[in-house]
């Protein structure tokens, strides 16, 4: 009888107990977390093709001996001493992977774009113009093209939405009047047949890419050609802001073309670069919709960022909406007239 008193008063409170097995389990997963980003590592940042079958056969190895190790190995020591050999073996090699222009590009991401700037005039090169038939067919070509910035009036954003609602893409035109438009789109620099990945551009798959290219080639690719659902909004913002805004990504494109880097989804991706060119009292607080960027045009509507005539939001994106128009004057001369033509704030 004293004894069992004895033992019930050793044991820990229930809450006591309750708190170290949620701290395991959390440890346990971070653990996991942790041992599954070194995987991926493997996969997309191996010596093998990025997200290739023997980059997922060296994953497996890695993680088969790192068990078996484990298991093998009693002490504290020995255990810091392997995690520390399977760290090595990932992150040296993974040091000398580095970016570069000079890959088998996919057609669309081929040429490697600069400019140059005297004055108030830029001359881009290698501004993207293909055309697309219906079908998807597209031929070639890239142009020299100049604007002079002092011709800048407005900053529209064209927002796309793919895979759901969650998934987007933004693109910015810059209108120059008798200069023409200008588009900026922010890629992931694909090689032949490559795909894009969500999982893989967390890690080294992709270069990062500024491209320039006219709304006959991005705008009605996307939404005539791949029917991704695309908006059209006029970016509230003073001009002298949305101009620096212009040359600042003009800026960051010659020294991509310098100086290839990777892009990352969440750092540096086609949403959180573009913030990256706002000065810092511009770019608001961070918000989960810079990543999951279907979102994006709701959070700046919600910032005061598009001039939308006063429109609620949800009526402001029914009318921002411009596949019927962009499908209906797929080769009209006057697209990006016919594709604003009853837009707010146009």
């Amino acid at each position: 009888m004293s004894e069992n008193l004895k033992k019930s008063s050793a044991e820990k409170p229930k809450w006591q107990r309750w708190l170290t097995k949620t701290g395991l389990a959390l440890l346990v997963l971070l653990a996991s977390l942790v041992v599954l980003y070194y995987w991926g590592m493997i996969c997309y940042d191996g010596p093998f093709k990025s997200g290739g079958f023997w980059n997922g056969l060296l994953a497996m190895l890695w993680l088969g001996l790192g068990v078996y190790f484990w298991r093998k190995f009693k002490t504290r020591k020995q255990r810091v001493i392997l995690c520390g050999v399977a760290v090595a073996v990932i992150l040296v090699p993974r040091a000398f992977v580095k970016p570069s222009n000079g890959r088998e590009w996919a057609p669309e991401f081929a040429r490697t774009g600069y400019s140059e700037r005297e004055g108030d005039v830029v001359t881009l090169k290698n501004v993207r113009n293909f055309s697309y038939t219906r079908e998807g067919e597209a031929t070639e070509r890239w142009e020299t093209r100049t604007v002079h910035l002092s011709n800048l009036r407005s900053m529209d954003l064209f927002h796309t939405t793919f895979g759901g609602d969650r998934i987007g893409h933004p693109l910015l035109s810059f209108d120059f009047g008798p200069d023409g438009r200008i588009c900026l789109t922010v890629e992931t620099r694909r090689e032949e047949n490559e795909e894009f990945s969500v999982v893989g551009g967390l890690y080294k798959m992709f270069e990062l890419q500024y491209i320039f290219a006219t709304e006959e080639d991005c705008v009605r690719l996307r939404a005539s050609v791949r029917d991704e659902a695309v908006y059209i909004y006029r970016i509230n913002m003073p001009l002298d802001e949305a101009r620096n805004l212009f040359v600042g990504a003009l800026e960051v494109q010659n020294d991509l073309a310098k100086k290839p880097r990777f892009y990352n989804v969440i750092y540096s991706n086609c949403t959180t670069s573009l913030r990256d060119r706002l000065p810092e009292d511009q770019r608001g607080k961070f918000d989960i919709r810079m990543l999951v960027n279907g979102l994006l045009d709701e959070y700046l509507y919600e910032h005061n960022k598009f001039k939308d005539g006063g429109l609620p939001f949800h009526e402001l994106r029914k009318r921002a909406y411009i596949n019927p128009a962009a499908q209906k004057f797929h080769d009209s001369v006057d697209f990006s007239q016919r594709i604003r033509e009853g837009r707010a704030g146009m």
